[in-house]
């Protein structure tokens, strides 16, 4: 009789045991699996994000070949090979920019303000102003009167104290930042930005550069953003392009 009775809880016993090694094996196979799959994602990550540059490196490519086939070189100090040839020759196809004479296009020349206004105003193809200057500094003979009063009038530049636009003045980079979000109407968006090392919230257009920047419009060096540094034209250019490729 006692035989009897101690063959079922032994068994039970048995089952119990077996039960508890299969959980444990399960918890050490988990616990060994987790960090494999983390390092297996990850590595999927980082060849997805090198495909991704190597696929924007060639579109880049090939925007510059169909580029060079529909608008040849222009500009003698814009070559095929500088990095904004792109889009110099395809604002120049649009009558958005123009050259300094004698073929040259200056791309290391700070852009003027009167200069800033009017690509603007060619970009959005706005009729121009007839109304006559509001700024001292702008005579109604002015080679770009109308552009400037046309892009005032719009909201997308602005002038300084005592009625002055200062329009031979270089645009400094937060302006440029300041008046591209407003002539686009960009908004801040949920894009990640990381900010730059010589702008802080009481620089002025702090707003507007990280706009620009979440919009992948312009970006720094390094680091920096260099707000009070002047806009050359080869930048300007190109932050025009790609507003106007994101409109």
């Amino acid at each position: 009789m006692v035989r009897k009775w101690i063959l079922p809880i032994v068994f039970v016993l048995f089952l119990t045991a077996c039960e508890q090694e299969h959980a444990g094996a399960s918890e050490e196979q988990e616990i060994a699996t987790a960090p494999w799959t983390e390092q297996q994602i990850a590595d999927t990550n980082r060849r997805l994000n090198q495909i991704d540059e190597k696929m924007k490196q060639l579109e880049q490519q090939l925007t510059k070949m169909k580029t060079a086939a529909e608008s040849p070189q222009v500009f003698k100090d814009v070559p095929l090979g500088h990095w904004a040839y792109v889009p110099v020759a395809r604002l120049y196809r649009q009558n958005i920019v123009g050259g300094v004479g004698n073929g040259l296009f200056a791309p290391n020349q700070a852009i003027t303000r009167a200069q800033a206004a009017a690509m603007l105003v060619r970009a959005f193809q706005l009729p121009l102003s007839n109304k006559p200057s509001i700024f001292a500094d702008v005579p109604n003979s002015h080679p770009f009167a109308r552009e400037i009063m046309t892009a005032y009038e719009a909201g997308f530049v602005g002038g300084y104290p005592n009625n002055r636009f200062a329009p031979q003045e270089s645009m400094k980079r937060k302006h440029m930042a300041m008046i591209i979000q407003r002539a686009f109407r960009l908004q801040a968006t949920s894009a990640p930005y990381a900010g730059y090392k010589d702008v802080t919230n009481g620089t002025e257009g702090a707003l507007e550069i990280r706009i620009i920047s979440q919009h992948g419009i312009a970006e720094g060096s390094n680091g920096y953003f260099y707000p009070e540094q002047p806009t050359t034209r080869a930048h300007f250019a190109t932050f025009m392009d790609r507003a106007l490729q994101n409109k």
